[in-house]
């Protein structure tokens, strides 16, 4: 797989206050080359920074412009358009935390000697003062010969908290049942239009509207499709759908 900054991509970053305090700002459109399977298709990642009352987290780093360094650098599963190392040696300064699955665990742990690398496993609760991050399985249901995020990998989404503030990333999932017993949850990041990889559009907004979060933000899908208008006319209004991929 090859992946690049997309040349549609918006020169400014995409910010959106959450509360004060904490702002989300997304790292903008990729471009996706994969040899007799897609062919340098325009894509919309789940690569996020968020600024936490001053806690800088990064949440599946890729092709990142700005080099603010982190605090936390979280990793959902191993997945090149999710885990990049280039991206996390970029971000890194020697007090950052950088929290990941076991699939990723055992790669970094190797690499990045001298700097804190923390496995986390779905269901964990890790406490950092005013900021404590929770795991949540994230996984394929589909059955068959090639389950691209199977249950046993140990993929996670991650929940963050500070404060009243509850802030869901899911990573690349299906809407699996421990997903439907999330609440409280002020900004939700799913993924759509996910074919075998993750949550079909439908499934997404089947989601959101169950775990009616304040805000919903739409990632993982291919640009120049009508998946994202489908997605706002899916879902209930009284959520606000925050397209963050910087196109008009």
């Amino acid at each position: 797989m090859g992946i690049i900054k997309s040349k549609i991509r918006s020169k400014k970053p995409i910010s959106f206050e959450i509360d004060e305090g904490i702002t989300i700002t997304s790292t903008g459109a990729t471009n996706i080359n994969i040899p007799f399977l897609v062919n340098h298709v325009d894509f919309f990642p789940s690569s996020f920074k968020l600024d936490v009352h001053k806690n800088v987290i990064y949440i599946d780093p890729l092709i990142v412009d700005e080099e603010v360094p982190a605090d936390y650098i979280l990793i959902t599963h191993p997945h090149q358009d999710h885990f990049s190392k280039n991206d996390i040696r970029k971000l890194l300064k020697r007090e950052t935390k950088v929290i990941c699955p076991k699939s990723v665990f055992k790669k970094l742990s190797k690499e990045l000697e001298g700097y804190t690398i923390i496995e986390i496993k779905p269901g964990d609760k890790m406490d950092f003062g005013n900021l404590t991050i929770e795991s949540i399985e994230a996984y394929n249901i589909k059955s068959g010969f090639w389950v691209p995020h199977s249950k046993s990998a140990l993929y996670v989404g991650y929940i963050i908290n500070s404060g009243k503030v509850r802030i869901y990333h899911a990573g690349d999932t299906d809407y699996t049942p421990e997903m439907m017993k999330l609440k409280n949850i002020n900004l939700a990041l799913t993924p759509i239009d996910g074919g075998k990889l993750s949550m079909t559009t439908e499934k997404a907004a089947e989601f959101i509207n169950n775990l009616n979060p304040q805000f919903a933000v739409p990632m993982h899908y291919m640009i120049g499709t009508d998946e994202v208008e489908k997605f706002k006319e899916l879902v209930n209004r009284n959520t606000r759908i925050i397209v963050m991929d910087g196109l008009k």
